[in-house]
């Protein structure tokens, strides 16, 4: 009886070796495939609705907008930290200029600044936030200017967001 079992197991084996992916999704695994997809999250920012894009986790975050080639203009990323703290972002493998608001965990906006994209061949710019801040919102250059949004002013933060459990920040 125990050749049976081991050969049913042995063909098993064999046959789910050529299985392909059910899915063309990427996984954790692969936090660099175009393919990722994010939770979205709808905010009103300066008078308009934002669709964003909620970066919680540890490779959504890494990953920002790497490698977009546009942004709607009512649209965004919005990375979320477990906790305050300074923060500074850099435009590593970006292709478009951002707007960037760090926005602490009461909603208001700290600090507001442009992004350019990298020029080739020359050290990353980074842009940081001395404030301590949970949120960091990304952008459509030009943005901000636009809808008059200034530092000192207040997003209102949906419950979906205040309550999100983000990966812990490791940096």
């Amino acid at each position: 009886m125990l050749i049976p079992i081991s050969l049913v197991w042995v063909v098993t084996m064999i046959s789910s070796c050529d299985e392909k992916p059910k899915s063309n999704a990427a996984s954790p695994a692969d936090p660099f495939s175009s393919a990722v997809s994010l939770p979205v999250e709808r905010l009103t920012i300066g008078g308009e609705v934002f669709t964003v894009e909620l970066a919680f986790q540890q490779h959504t975050r890494l990953r920002g907008l790497m490698f977009r080639e546009s942004l709607p203009a009512n649209a965004g990323m919005l990375f979320l930290f477990d906790r305050e703290k300074p923060r500074s972002f850099y435009m590593k493998n970006c292709l478009i200029d951002l707007d960037i608001l760090f926005i602490k965990a009461d909603g208001e906006i700290a600090r507001i600044s442009t992004m350019k994209v990298p020029e080739p061949g020359k050290p990353l710019v980074y842009y940081p936030c001395e404030i301590p801040v949970k949120y960091v919102l990304e952008l459509p250059a030009g943005t901000a200017g636009r809808l008059g949004i200034k530092a000192g002013q207040k997003i209102v933060l949906t419950s979906r967001i205040t309550n999100a459990l983000p990966d812990p920040d490791n940096s």
